[in-house]
């Protein structure tokens, strides 16, 4: 423990140096100095840290020796435990699809309810608008048609003004023709 910490490496690292294990040459050069520094532990004490110390992790493509005799409990207990994982998996899986369709639906529906009523509130406030401009509609095609009626009355008051002028100019024309033919004519006292 003293080499380790005086070194700055782990417990491993020191036992891996102390057991010609491959390490880092940054790990090999601080242990070594550690042991230079507090001298070389005793054999004792490296073989009670090597049963106290946790075994190294298995690397990738290592092949790792067990002994016989437990391999068939650990596989036993690896099979086991595989078979009630699988189990448990079927079993939410099973739960997840009986309430999927029914939770899906209702979040589905108040997903819906909330996001529909503000549209709906907004097509309400739509068709009072709508009214009320069908309202203001009518009512400017009410004016326009009094106003139209009103102009047509005005023009038809024009037009028999007019007629009415041109009659009575037409009279008095007439009138005066008739009081020059009697000036003009041979009976006439004026010629």
């Amino acid at each position: 423990m003293e080499i380790a910490d005086l070194a700055h490496v782990p417990v491993e690292g020191v036992l891996r140096v102390l057991n010609g294990d491959p390490v880092g040459s940054l790990i090999a050069s601080r242990v070594q100095k550690a042991i230079d520094a507090l001298g070389a532990p005793h054999e004792a004490v490296v073989q009670n840290m090597n049963v106290l110390a946790p075994a190294p992790s298995p690397r990738v493509g290592e092949i790792i020796d067990r002994p016989g005799e437990q391999q068939p409990e650990i596989e036993e207990t690896v099979a086991s435990a595989r078979d009630q994982l699988i189990d448990s998996i079927n079993h939410a899986t099973a739960e997840l699809e009986a309430r999927l369709p029914e939770g899906v639906g209702s979040v589905v529906y108040e997903a819906v309810r909330v996001e529909v009523q503000p549209v709906a509130q907004h097509i309400g406030q739509m068709g009072s608008l709508v009214e009320e401009l069908c309202r203001v509609i009518e009512r400017v095609e009410s004016n326009v048609m009094f106003e139209r009626q009103a102009r047509l009355d005005d023009i038809k008051l024009l037009t028999d003004m007019i007629v009415t002028g041109w009659q009575t100019v037409d009279r008095r024309l007439a009138r005066v023709e008739r009081m020059l033919e009697r000036f003009e004519s041979p009976n006439g006292h004026h010629q």
